[in-house]
């Protein structure tokens, strides 16, 4: 006949151990062990907790991928004195949203949404009727700053506990990637639009005052321009400009420049380089460059020298005039192609 085996878990009644005694008592092929239980305390529920959710992750909630990058919530939406509270959260969503552990755990959910109000009532419903629900948001983070996200709303049962997980996923490189092909489409269509404006020979400089206004209207330049030199007399003009609303021009003024009072400016330009350029950080020798810039209260530029016949005729150029202005590649690349298309125009204007 096999031993039977009784474990009796110990919690210090009184009552459990009269009955350990009883048993041990009893005559026959019966093996009875104590156990003593480990004092329930909050550290060790919330390490329940967490161990719960991380394994309904792992295994039971499926339809996320790289979940690591997801910030992700436990809230007990039906709290009865704080609907909405927080009671979990990951590491990913202090990094994301800047809020220590402590301060976001019993924060209100609905409080971190730059819009609650408008998905309040759906929310609700949708978690009722279907036990999910799916949309885009905004979370504000501690700093102020705003993080799109698109969030999924799920019920689950944690062994008789009650609480929805919030899975947000950030959005903000897949806006990027939106904006940037955005862009792209109207580098695209300002291109078309500036190649076919220069191809008007009729009237070249209102061809390029308005090839230089679309310029402006899709980098944010403050003034952009073109200038060219007469390399007879040695002298440079600002032949052409065109300027924000609100800004002063400066074509008046700068004309018949001596090459001679720019030697940094003439050097770098025979590089045939991009001139990326922040005004405080000229060197020492482009003083005389520095002084013109700040005296019209450039701050930053960039310029891109023009070729025509591999001789050096001028250059092309963007200003910004509040803070230094960082040029991003695709500004640099729209104003290249400008560059490459005004010097056809020149070369045929000095043929003619």
């Amino acid at each position: 006949m096999e031993t039977i085996k009784v474990y009796i878990v110990d919690n210090g009644s009184a009552e459990l151990n009269s009955v350990f005694r009883k048993i041990s008592k009893i005559k026959g092929n019966i093996h009875v062990a104590l156990l003593t239980e480990e004092p329930v305390n909050k550290n060790n529920l919330q390490i329940d907790r967490c161990e719960r959710l991380n394994n309904l992750l792992k295994t039971k909630y499926e339809g996320f991928s790289n979940l690591i990058e997801d910030l992700i919530f436990l809230v007990k939406l039906d709290d009865p004195v704080n609907p909405g509270k927080i009671v979990e959260i990951n590491n990913r969503v202090v990094e994301k949203l800047g809020y220590s552990y402590e301060t976001l755990l019993g924060k209100n959910f609905y409080s971190l949404m730059s819009d609650p109000d408008s998905y309040f009532g759906t929310i609700r419903a949708d978690l009722m009727l279907k036990g999910r629900c799916n949309f885009n948001s905004s979370l504000i983070g501690n700093n102020g700053s705003v993080l799109p996200v698109e969030i999924w709303m799920k019920v689950l049962d944690l062994q008789g506990d009650i609480v929805t997980m919030v899975v947000a996923r950030d959005q903000s490189s897949y806006e990027k990637i939106q904006a940037e092909l955005r862009w792209r489409l109207e580098f695209e269509k300002v291109i078309s639009n500036v190649s076919g404006i220069l191809k008007n020979y009729e009237d070249i400089d209102r061809a390029i005052d308005k090839a230089l206004a679309e310029l402006c209207r899709l980098t944010g330049a403050d003034r952009s321009y073109v200038f060219l030199f007469d390399n007879e007399s040695d002298f440079m003009s600002n032949t052409h400009e065109w300027c924000r609303e609100g800004v002063e021009s400066e074509k008046e003024a700068l004309q018949k420049l001596p090459l001679s009072d720019y030697p940094w400016w003439m050097k770098e330009l025979q590089k045939g380089e991009v001139m990326n350029i922040i005004v405080d950080e000229l060197p020492e020798d482009a003083k005389p460059e520095a002084e013109i810039m700040r005296r019209r209260k450039i701050q930053s530029l960039v310029v891109v020298p023009i070729f025509t016949r591999q001789k050096l005729v001028g250059f092309a150029g963007l200003d910004s005039l509040e803070g230094y202005f960082k040029w991003n590649e695709a500004d640099i690349e729209l104003l290249k192609v400008f560059v490459s298309l005004i010097s056809e125009v020149v070369g045929f204007s000095l043929l003619t």
